[in-house]
């Protein structure tokens, strides 16, 4: 159930202000509301190789969002062109895990957002395990 003040997804103007749903859909683990920030084919790299797309990325959401820590995001540079954008965030995870262990785990990601034709910012690739620089690539 949503809060009747919360701004509706396509309200959203510009990408960085999709990243704030996230975090927020994230947190209360409303996977309705996530779901609603992704193109239908969206992937999810989740490391080099391991990619999800539709049905297998909805699911490991489904699955695994209700064991995650608590989401802090903040959008480092936003870079946009037309109707696609690519956004470097930073993220920090942290909290008290079900052992009673205080856990916290920060990277960069990186994600590439289009606008749709209803005004609203959807991510189309989410790339959690982030960036590396050029020397850590492999050639």
């Amino acid at each position: 159930m949503s809060n009747a003040s919360e701004k509706p997804i396509t309200a959203y103007a510009e990408p960085a202000d999709m990243v704030a749903a996230f975090e927020h859909a994230f947190n209360t683990r409303n996977l309705d509301q996530l779901e609603e920030l992704f193109e239908p084919d969206a992937l999810l790299i989740l490391a080099p190789g391991e990619v999800l797309a539709g049905d297998g990325r909805r699911a490991r959401n489904s699955d695994k969002l209700p064991g995650f820590l608590p989401i802090k995001v903040s959008v480092r540079h936003q870079y946009i062109t037309g109707d696609i954008a690519l956004l470097i965030n930073d993220y920090v995870h942290e909290g008290t895990t079900s052992a009673g262990k205080h856990l916290r785990i920060e990277g960069t990601a990186v994600d590439v957002l289009r606008r749709g034709d209803d005004g609203a910012w959807r991510c189309v690739i989410s790339n959690p395990a982030g960036i590396k620089t050029a020397g850590e690539l492999p050639h």
